[in-house]
C-alpha cells in the first residue's frame, strides 16, 4: 500500500495555479455551414444575415470576423421562421411548438467577444391560433402574429406579450364576396404598406387578400384570386403589389383597383402544370424591377429541381441547387437602394450571387463554406505553415477562382476589434470521397478556401465520365449550376484516406482508397506532366495471399495539364490495392512510410524507388483470407461455431487453474504479467521490462504496482476477443525520425511502425551525405522489434528529447522555424496505444512510466496530438504536452514525460463516432472537429490561445425600452431619468417605473429579494454584463407571470424574510389603502402621463416598498404607484427620485424591523 500511496502525489497550490494559467477548454467557434438550415434573415440596417437551424441554433454573420452564435439550451425545437428586428440587433424566432423567442446580444465577461442570448418568450394555445406567418412592423413596436384560424395577434416587443388588439378574420371578411365568406383559409401573408404604415395587405390561403386600414379599423381594398395563395410583395413604388400562387403563376395588383390584376397572371414556365412559386420579390435594378421567384418549375419535366430564378427584363436566369431551397433574401445598395446581391439558403449550402455585374457571377463568400461539397473522408491540420508556402498556395488558388465576382462583400455590418494578421498560419486539409483535396486558410474565425486540387485527373475508370450537370438539356429554362455541393462520386477508389503536408516545403502526400500514393510538389508553373507509376507489393514473401476486393486505379498514359500549385512528381500503387491506414512524409530526408492492412513500404521520393516492403500479416492472416476470414470480412458457419466451441472450452479451463490476480472482481481470466517484450536483432537477446520505473501520480496519473491486493479496483487490460472485422495485421503508426537507437554516442535515422497487435518494428535508415542524396541508394536494415504485452493498437509514436520535449517537424530546425533538440541525455520514446501511455528511455528502452487510461476509465484513445502550452500570464512559460481525443468525446492533456493529466473536458457525444475519428490538432493547443458532415467546431485547451469573434455590432435604431444606466452621482441619474421620460420612442408607463423603482437599489447597494427585483424591473446583474439591447425588464416577464398563473402573491417566489415581511404589508395595504393614502406623513401625487410622484414630507418616515401595477390595453399603457410607508428611527441614506429626495432604510433596519415586537403599521393609522 505504501507503494501506491507513493505515488499519489498531492498537487500544489502553486502548480494548480500554473494550470489555470495553461489550460482551459473553451469552445471557440465554428466553420461551414450549419447542419440542417431552417430560416433565413437580413437585416438592411445593419447588414446582418442570420440563418437558423432545426436544432435551435442560430448563426448571424456581418463583415468577415464578426460571426455571433446563439442556442436556446432549454429548447431543441426546430426554428421554422426568423425575423431581425431592424437596427437593433435583435430577433425573433418562431419554433415549431408554436412558441416566439426574442434574442439579444450579451457581452461575455472574459473577452470582447459576444453572443446570443434569449432575453424573452411566448406562446399561443389552440389549435386555430397554430402561428403560419410573422411579420414585424416598420416601428419594431409590434410584431403581427397571422394564425391559421385566421386572426392577426399583435405582439408587443417591449413588454412581448400579446396584445388586445386582435384583428379578426370576421372583421375583417365584411366587405367580401360571399364566396369568400365561409372559409378564406388560415393567413398566408402579411406585407406593410412601404410608405403608410398604418396599411398591412393580408393575403389567405385560398386567394383572398385585404388591404386593411388598421387605425381605421376597415378594409381599402379587396383583392380575389382564383388561385391559391402563396406569397405576397409591394413593389418599390407603393403603388402595386405581385401575388404568387400555386399553379406556378403570379399576378400584380394595383394599390388602389381591385377589379382586376393590372398584369398577369403570368406562368413563367407554363402552359402546363408548374410548382408553386413560394416566394416571390421585385426589388429595384438600375433600370427597372427585378423578379425573383423560387419554384414555378414544370412538375412534369422538370418537378425535381431546386431553382430560383431571377428576370430583368429580357436577361433570365434560373439558378439550380443540387440541394432544396429554403429560403432568399435580396442584399440591396446601402447607397443606392438597388438590388446588389441575391443570398439564397439551401438545405445544404448557401450561395450569393452579384446581381450587380453583368452576368450575375457568385460572390466567393468569406464563410459558410460548403465543406461537404463531397464527403470529407479525412482531415489533416498544419501549423505554422511557413508564409513563403502560404503566399503560393493562395495565389495558386486564385488563379482558379476564374468567374466569380470581383465586387466587395455586400454582408458588411459590425467592425473588427483587431484587424491585424494571425501570428501563424494555420491550413485545414479536408480530402473527399471524389479524390478532392481541399485548402482552407484556418488561421482565424473565417474559414475561407485557398486551393483545390482533383487527384481523379491522373486515373482512368469507365465510371468517370464527363459532368453531366453542366450540360443542360435544353435551352428553355435557361439553367444555370449554382452552388458547389455534389453528393455523388464518380468512384469510390478515388476517397482520400490520409494525407501529410510539410508546411515548410509545400510537399503533400495523397493516400486514396485503392492503394494509390500520391507525391505532389508545389510548383507556380504549368506543366504538362505525364505521371509515373511505381508499383509495390507488400505480400511479396506471402505467396498463398489471394486478394478478392476491388482492384486498382488504372493511370492515365497521355500527358495531363497541371495548372500552378500542386503537380504530382510519382505515383506509388500498392498491391494489394487495399485502403491507406497510415502515412509519415520526412521532407528532409525525402522519404514517405505508407502503410495497409497487409503491411509497410519505406519509398524515396528522390530517387523515385522503393526501400522497404514489410508484410505484417500472420500465417492465420493469410488462411483467413484465402478462406473468405477476416480480411474478407466473411466467415464460414462451420469456421464460426468452431471457433465459439473454443472460446467456451478456454473459458472454462482457465476458471479451473487461474490463480487469483489484480483483475477486476467480474474477471474469470487469469492474471497477466503486463511486461512488453522487446527483441534487438542486433544480438538476438531477449529481455522484460521490469516496470521499476516511476509513474504518474497526481492529477490523475496511476500507479504501475504489481504487489497482489495493493491495486486500487481497476479494469484489467485482457487479451481482447476481437469482431470478425478486426484486423491484427494494419499499420496504424508510421513514424520518421532521428534518436539515439543503437547507442548513446550518435543518432540514427530510424522508421518506427506500430501495427493493430501492439507489434512495434524499429528500422534504421542509413542516408549518404546531401551532395550524394541523388545517387548513393539508401539501405534499411530492421534495429529492434517490441510487442506490448496487452495487445492493443498502437496509434502514435513520438522522441522526446533531453527536455522532454518532442523533436522538431522535419525542415522545422534548417527553416529556423524551431530550435534544435536538445542533445543531453536520457532521450524517451513515447508509444502511445489505445488502451495505455508508456515511455521508455532510450536506447536500452527501459521502461519510464505509463498511464492505464482503459484500465482505469474503461475509454481508449481515438487520436493524439502533440502541443505547446504557453502560459496566459508569462509568455515565455510554456510547457510540451500531448492531447488526447477518447471514443467517450473527452479531451485530455497530459505533460510530459510523466504522462500526468493536466485537464480533462467532455466534449462531444460518444455516440458521434464520425465527430470523434474527425478531430485534429493543433501545435498550440486547438482542435477542430466534425460537429455534422458539413460544419467544424474549434474547441481550445489553452488558455492564451483562442481564435473566437471579437467583432462588435452597433445599434442604430434605440431600442423601445431602456433601462436606466449605473451611476452612482445622483445628477447623472436624474439626468438620466428625465432624457427616459421625454423620450418618444420609450416614454410609457412601464420605463418610467422602471426607472423610478430601480433607482433606490442602486445607490444603496442594499440585498433586494426575488419577489422585489421582479416587481422593481430593474435587475442588477443584467446591468453588470452590459447588455447591448436589452429588450424588456423583469417587471415585464412577471405581470406574464401573473396573467398565466393567477398568483400574485408576493410568496409566490423564494420565501425569505423580506418577502414574509411584504407580504405582510401587502395584506395590510389592501384592507387600508385608502388610509395610507390620506394620512398627513406622504402625499401621492398622480401625474397625468401615468408615472407617479412620490413628496415626502415626514422626517422619520421611509419608502421601503414601491408596487407597480400595470394594465396593458390595446390603445394604451397606463402605470400608477402605491407607495407603502414605515416608521423606522435608523438613519437613512437619501436619494433622487424624478427630482423627488427619498430616504432609504439600511439593509439592517429591514431585519430589526421584521423581528420587532411593535407592529409596523399601527393600529390608530
Amino acid at each position: 500500500m505504501l507503494k501506491f500511496m507513493k505515488h499519489q502525489q498531492k498537487i500544489s497550490p502553486e502548480r494548480i495555479q500554473k494550470q489555470k494559467e495553461l489550460f482551459a477548454f473553451n469552445k471557440a467557434c465554428y466553420h461551414g455551414f450549419p447542419a440542417k438550415p431552417s430560416a433565413l434573415a437580413w437585416d438592411p440596417l445593419l447588414r446582418l444575415l442570420a440563418i437558423a437551424t432545426k436544432n435551435g441554433q442560430i448563426r448571424i454573420y456581418g463583415t468577415p470576423g464578426v460571426e455571433l452564435y446563439g442556442q436556446d439550451e432549454n429548447s431543441e425545437s426546430a426554428i421554422t421562421h426568423l425575423i431581425f428586428l431592424q437596427g437593433q440587433c435583435r430577433l425573433v424566432s418562431l419554433c415549431e411548438d408554436n412558441s416566439l423567442h426574442l434574442w439579444q446580444l450579451k457581452q461575455l465577461d472574459d473577452s470582447g467577444s459576444m453572443q446570443l442570448t434569449q432575453a424573452n418568450s411566448t406562446s399561443l394555445e389552440g389549435k386555430l391560433k397554430k402561428i403560419s406567418v410573422v411579420v414585424a412592423d416598420s416601428k419594431c413596436e409590434h410584431l403581427m402574429v397571422g394564425t391559421e384560424g385566421g386572426n392577426i395577434y399583435l405582439l408587443n416587443l417591449s413588454t412581448f406579450a400579446m396584445s388586445d388588439n386582435i384583428i379578426y378574420q370576421d372583421v375583417v371578411m365584411q366587405n367580401v364576396p360571399e364566396d369568400y365568406k365561409v372559409n378564406p383559409g388560415p393567413v398566408e401573408a402579411i406585407a406593410e404598406h412601404p410608405t403608410e404604415p398604418n396599411k398591412i395587405l393580408i393575403g389567405y390561403q385560398r386567394g383572398l387578400i385585404v388591404l386593411w386600414d388598421k387605425k381605421n379599423l376597415c378594409a381599402d381594398q379587396t383583392y380575389v384570386c382564383s388561385q391559391q395563395l402563396e406569397s405576397v410583395c409591394w413593389h418599390s413604388d407603393a403603388s402595386h403589389f405581385t401575388t404568387s400562387h400555386n399553379d406556378g403563376s403570379y399576378m400584380v395588383w394595383s394599390a388602389t383597383e381591385s377589379a382586376q390584376p393590372t398584369d398577369g397572371p403570368h406562368t413563367v414556365y407554363g402552359p402546363f402544370p408548374c410548382k408553386p412559386i413560394t416566394k416571390i420579390l421585385r426589388p429595384t435594378g438600375k433600370d427597372e424591377d427585378f423578379i425573383v421567384f423560387s419554384g414555378g418549375m414544370p412538375r412534369a419535366s422538370y418537378g425535381d429541381r431546386n431553382t430560383v430564378t431571377v428576370i430583368l427584363g429580357d436577361y433570365h436566369v434560373t439558378f439550380n441547387l443540387t440541394s432544396k431551397v429554403i429560403d432568399f433574401v435580396l442584399v440591396k445598395d446601402s447607397e443606392t437602394g438597388h438590388a446588389s446581391c441575391l443570398a439564397i439558403l439551401a438545405e445544404e449550402e448557401a450561395v450569393f450571387i452579384d446581381l450587380e455585374t453583368e452576368e450575375w457571377p457568385a460572390f466567393a463568400a468569406p464563410y459558410l463554406a460548403s465543406l461537404h461539397s463531397s464527403a470529407i473522408t479525412c482531415s489533416v491540420l498544419a501549423s505554422s505553415v511557413a508564409e513563403d508556402v502560404f503566399d503560393k498556395i493562395k495565389e495558386a488558388g486564385s488563379k482558379q477562382q476564374t468567374g466569380l465576382s470581383t465586387r466587395p462583400w455586400p454582408i458588411n455590418g459590425g467592425k473588427i476589434k483587431n484587424t491585424d494578421e494571425p501570428k501563424q498560419r494555420d491550413v485545414l486539409l479536408t480530402g473527399h470521397e471524389d479524390g478532392t483535396v481541399q485548402f482552407w486558410d484556418a488561421s482565424g474565425v473565417s474559414l475561407t478556401l485557398l486551393y483545390k486540387i482533383q487527384t481523379s485527373q491522373l486515373f482512368v475508370s469507365e465510371d468517370l465520365g464527363g459532368d453531366g450537370a453542366s450540360a443542360e438539356d435544353d435551352d428553355w429554362p435557361p439553367f444555370r449550376k449554382a452552388g458547389l455541393f455534389d453528393p455523388y462520386s464518380d468512384d469510390p477508389r478515388l476517397g482520400v484516406k490520409k494525407m501529410e503536408i510539410c508546411p515548410y516545403t509545400g510537399t503533400l502526400i495523397v493516400a486514396g482508397t485503392a492503394g494509390q500514393v500520391l507525391v505532389l510538389n508545389l510548383t507556380m508553373e504549368e506543366k504538362e506532366i505525364v505521371p509515373e507509376c511505381v508499383k509495390v507489393n507488400v505480400v511479396a514473401e506471402n505467396d498463398n495471399f489471394v486478394w478478392k476486393s476491388h482492384n486498382k486505379l488504372d493511370m492515365k498514359t497521355e500527358a495531363v495539364k497541371f495548372d500552378p500549385g500542386m503537380q504530382p512528381t510519382v505515383v506509388v500503387q500498392f498491391f494489394p490495392p487495399a485502403s491507406c491506414t497510415s502515412l509519415n512524409l520526412h521532407s528532409e530526408w525525402g522519404l514517405i512510410a505508407c502503410g495497409t492492412a497487409h503491411g509497410f513500404a519505406l519509398f524515396d521520393i528522390i530517387q523515385k524507388k522503393n526501400l522497404l516492403a514489410k508484410s505484417t500479416l500472420s500465417p492465420l492472416d493469410i488462411a483467413n483470407a484465402a478462406d473468405e476470414g477476416p480480411m474478407s470480412r466473411r466467415k464460414s458457419l462451420k469456421k464460426s461455431l468452431r471457433e465459439s466451441f473454443r472460446r467456451l472450452r478456454r473459458g472454462r479451463s482457465q476458471r479451473k487453474t487461474g490463480r487469483p490476480g489484480p483483475t477486476s472482481p467480474t474477471s474469470t481470466h487469469p492474471q497477466r504479467v503486463d511486461h512488453d517484450i522487446i527483441s534487438d536483432t542486433s544480438d538476438e537477446s531477449h529481455e522484460e521490462d521490469d516496470e521499476q520505473s516511476s509513474t504518474g501520480g497526481g492529477g490523475g496519473a496511476a500507479a504501475a504496482v504489481d504487489d497482489e491486493g495493493v491495486k486500487p479496483v481497476e479494469r484489467a487490460v485482457e487479451a481482447r476477443s476481437h469482431a470478425s472485422d478486426y484486423i491484427g495485421s494494419m499499420v496504424r503508426c508510421l513514424h520518421l525520425t532521428k534518436c539515439f537507437i543503437a547507442n548513446t554516442q550518435l543518432m540514427s535515422a530510424t522508421l518506427w511502425a506500430g501495427t493493430n497487435s501492439g507489434a512495434i518494428f524499429v528500422f534504421t535508415i542509413s542516408i549518404p551525405p546531401s551532395e550524394k542524396r541523388g545517387e548513393v541508394p539508401l539501405s534499411v536494415q530492421l534495429g529492434k522489434e517490441i510487442h506490448l504485452k496487452h495487445g492493443a493498437p498502437v496509434i502514435s509514436v513520438c522522441i522526446l528529447d533531453g527536455a522532454s520535449r518532442p523533436f522538431p517537424e522535419p525542415m522545422a530546425v534548417k527553416k529556423e522555424a524551431a530550435p534544435s533538440p536538445n542533445s543531453s541525455l536520457p532521450h524517451r520514446v513515447l508509444i502511445c496505444s489505445e488502451e495505455q501511455f508508456k515511455v521508455f528511455t532510450l536506447p536500452q528502452l527501459k521502461p519510464f512510466c505509463k498511464f492505464k487510461l482503459t484500465a482505469h476509465e474503461g475509454s481508449r484513445v481515438r487520436k493524439i496530438g502533440y502541443s505547446d502550452f504557453l502560459s496566459s500570464v508569462d509568455e515565455s512559460y510554456r510547457e510540451p504536452c500531448f492531447v488526447v481525443m477518447t471514443n467517450m468525446g473527452d479531451y485530455s492533456v497530459y505533460s510530459l514525460p510523466d504522462c500526468r493529466r493536466q485537464m480533462y473536458a467532455a466534449h462531444i457525444k460518444k455516440e458521434d463516432i464520425n465527430g470523434i475519428n474527425s478531430v485534429v490538432f493543433s501545435n498550440r493547443g486547438e482542435s477542430l472537429y466534425l460537429m455534422s458532415p458539413c460544419e467544424l467546431e474549434r474547441v481550445s485547451l489553452s488558455a492564451r490561445h483562442i481564435t473566437r469573434p471579437t467583432g462588435t455590432i452597433p445599434v442604430i435604431k434605440p431600442q423601445l425600452v431602456k433601462e436606466p444606466e449605473e451611476e452612482t452621482e445622483p445628477s447623472k441619474e436624474k439626468s438620466n431619468e428625465n432624457q427616459a421620460e421625454g423620450d418618444d420612442g420609450a416614454a410609457n408607463a412601464v420605463a418610467a417605473a422602471t426607472a423610478a423603482t430601480a433607482a433606490a437599489p442602486e445607490t444603496q447597494e442594499e440585498p433586494v429579494n426575488p419577489q422585489e427585483k421582479a416587481d422593481n424591473g430593474s435587475s442588477i446583474a443584467e446591468k453588470d454584463e452590459k447588455v447591448s439591447g436589452d429588450v424588456v425588464g423583469e417587471s415585464n416577464r412577471k405581470v406574464e407571470e401573473v396573467k398565466e398563473n393567477g398568483d400574485n402573491s408576493v410568496l409566490s417566489g423564494d420565501i425569505t424574510i423580506d418577502s414574509i415581511r411584504d407580504h405582510m404589508d401587502e395584506l395590510k395595504v389592501s384592507e387600508k389603502s385608502v388610509d395610507v393614502a390620506s394620512t398627513g406623513s406622504t402625499t401621492l401625487t398622480s401625474s397625468g402621463g401615468g408615472g407617479a410622484t412620490v413628496k415626502q414630507e415626514s422626517s422619520s418616515v421611509t419608502v421601503v416598498k414601491s408596487t407597480t401595477i400595470t394594465s396593458v390595453s390595446s390603445s394604451s399603457q397606463e402605470s400608477s404607484s402605491v407607495q407603502v410607508v414605515e416608521t423606522s428611527t435608523t438613519e437613512v441614506n437619501h436619494s433622487t427620485v424624478n427630482g423627488t429626495e427619498v430616504k432609504i432604510r439600511a439593509p439592517l433596519a429591514k431585519a430589526e424591523s421584521f423581528f420587532s415586537k411593535e407592529p409596523r403599521i399601527k393600529s390608530d393609522e
